[in-house]
């Protein structure tokens, strides 16, 4: 018996294990579209939820993973769109305050230049790029689950791969200029 019939059965050991196994490529799609990582863990929540509840109508198990990002990205919209609707009413009320908003930035990681590089990206080529590079799906995979026709799977990850790759020259030029290299 497969791991999702045996959730479809009520075990929920075998839905921690598969949520346990699916945790990082949804951490990727998550943390590819919001900016904030409390936004992220809720997407994460919404997303596992969202799959217990819905797993039952789910019809065939080989599209589990395309589902299970499908189900991540709208999540992620969500709360783009909720905090969205917070910020207005925020803005409305006037109690927003850019210097106690700031005060309030937790948000202290280090990134990698990759990680950096793919911030800057368009968000409609960061997500191609995430869903094909960092959760391995194919271009017919992004194609459902974006809605897209699979030619401009291609040619988004075919112009994020040449931006990435004009943006970590450009930082290498930069950072070497920085320490005095000259090439």
């Amino acid at each position: 018996m497969s791991i999702i019939a045996q959730i479809k059965k009520g075990d929920q050991e075998a839905f921690a294990k598969l949520i346990e196994e699916y945790k990082l490529p949804i951490y990727k799609t998550a943390r590819a579209i919001l900016k904030d990582e409390d936004d992220v863990c809720d997407a994460i929540q919404d997303t596992a939820l969202s799959i217990y509840k819905n797993i039952k109508n789910l019809k065939n198990e080989k599209y589990f993973k395309t589902w299970v990002i499908k189900i991540t990205i709208n999540k992620c919209y969500d709360i783009i769109t909720k905090n969205r609707l917070n910020n207005e009413k925020i803005e409305k009320v006037k109690f927003y305050d850019e210097e106690v908003h700031n005060s309030f930035d937790r948000d202290i990681v280090i990134k990698t230049d990759l990680e950096t590089a793919l911030s800057g990206l368009e968000e409609e080529l960061r997500i191609t790029t995430v869903l094909y590079y960092y959760n391995d799906l194919s271009v017919a995979e992004i194609s459902n689950i974006l809605e897209i026709p699979k030619g401009t799977v291609k040619s988004r990850v075919y112009r994020a791969r040449e931006k990435l790759y004009e943006i970590l020259s450009k930082e290498e030029v930069d950072s070497n200029e920085q320490k005095g290299h000259v090439y």
